[in-house]
């Protein structure tokens, strides 16, 4: 971030003293911030490519989701759950590649506080239970979204049908589900509707370096959500942020145990994102082309070299963890360490490196539980 604004301060200072030449007609070729590089073809693969169709997939699992609980509270029997949790389980992969794109629509609506703020807080949960008053619309919450609905379908094991059926509070948990995925729903096609409206052109043509521009939304949220990876869903379960204390526990989607499942697709989504492919392979203009084509260095490597190379590291390391993460971190702790690590590794080129040169600054503030 320091490289960031002093390359940036260089630049002002650039402009500053040439404009003092202007008596000599010369155009001002100087300015490191400059480049031919076709931000508006990146945007617009981006956009339609990625962006665009993970919000329609995101919306079309919620849909189903929907249609799922609504089949389970009207007919609750083994059938109707195994089906609501196949859907719960494709929205949770699926919100994990949408969930670095917040920014316009998505943080209008807090789209991914209202998805996934983790670990939950149960006791909340319960309570809203009990009482039938709770606010959905409160970013700051952990009582909502898919960590709810991770407990209220997996947590009981074999007697969770006797929860929504013959359980005093039965009737309260059936509408506290029914809230839940209406919520989701609501939001989420909210954010569909607004990217395939106006939000996409205005993305598109969001040119420039300077904050509020798409290339500073798109690498601030890159980054963000990456740290998101990072921390919450290795660090703090792993014990590498608390002092050596584990605490399996506080992995994702720690009830229906596809932890793993869930931070290989986010870091996926990440490295798609980067290298600008679209959601059905297709490679077009990314971060990795802009890189390319300053011809920026690392190490006497091209700097877009060493970030996709530590992209398969990190995901190397993830595929040797086994669900569910909360019983790999007590069993095999080492190997949740080495994942972590791996993923750190990719901090230092994609939120130092690549935003220096590209001349955009990290706006976002860092967790102060943070380690880096």
């Amino acid at each position: 971030m320091k490289k960031s604004l002093l390359l940036l301060l260089s630049c002002c200072i650039i402009s500053v003293g040439t404009s003092c030449d202007k008596n000599n007609d010369e155009e001002d070729n100087t300015d490191p911030c400059a480049t031919a590089f076709d931000q508006e073809a990146m945007f617009k693969n981006i956009a339609d490519n990625i962006i665009v169709p993970t919000y329609q997939e995101l919306n079309e699992k919620v849909a189903t989701l929907s249609a799922n609980t609504l089949a389970f509270l009207n007919n609750t029997d083994a059938a109707t759950l195994a089906n609501l949790q196949e859907a719960f389980q494709q929205t949770y992969i699926t919100w994990q590649k949408a969930a670095q794109y917040e920014f316009g629509p998505a943080e209008t609506v807090f789209l991914r506080n209202s998805f996934n703020n983790f670990p939950l807080d149960i006791a909340v949960l319960q309570e809203n239970i009990a009482t039938q008053t709770y606010e959905l619309n409160d970013p700051n919450r952990y009582d909502k979204g898919l960590p709810a609905l991770d407990y209220l379908l997996y947590a009981y094991g074999d007697s969770t049908l006797f929860q929504y059926t013959t359980a005093n509070d039965a009737e309260n948990r059936k509408q506290y589900v029914a809230d839940l995925v209406a919520d989701m729903a609501a939001k989420a096609n909210q954010v569909n509707d607004a990217w395939n409206g106006n939000y996409k052109d205005d993305f598109i043509q969001n040119t420039g370096t300077e904050a509020g521009t798409s290339l500073s939304l798109i690498i601030n949220n890159l980054n963000q959500n990456y740290e998101l990876i990072k921390r919450e869903k290795l660090g703090i379960p792993s014990g590498v942020l608390t002092l050596g204390f584990l605490n399996p526990d506080k992995v994702e989607a720690y009830y229906s145990g596809i932890s793993v499942d869930l931070a290989t697709t986010a870091l996926k989504a990440t490295e798609q994102l980067y290298l600008g492919k679209s959601n059905a392979g297709v490679d077009g203009l990314g971060l990795d082309d802009y890189l390319a084509a300053t011809g920026a260095q690392k190490n006497e490597q091209l700097l877009d070299d060493v970030i996709q190379a530590q992209f398969t590291n990190a995901l190397n390391a993830l595929n040797d963890l086994a669900n569910p993460l909360s019983n790999t971190v007590e069993e095999d702790t080492d190997a949740v360490i080495t994942a972590y690590n791996e993923v750190t590794k990719q901090l230092i080129n994609i939120k130092t490196d690549m935003p220096s040169v590209l001349c955009v600054s990290i706006t976002y503030i860092d967790n102060p539980s943070d380690s880096d």
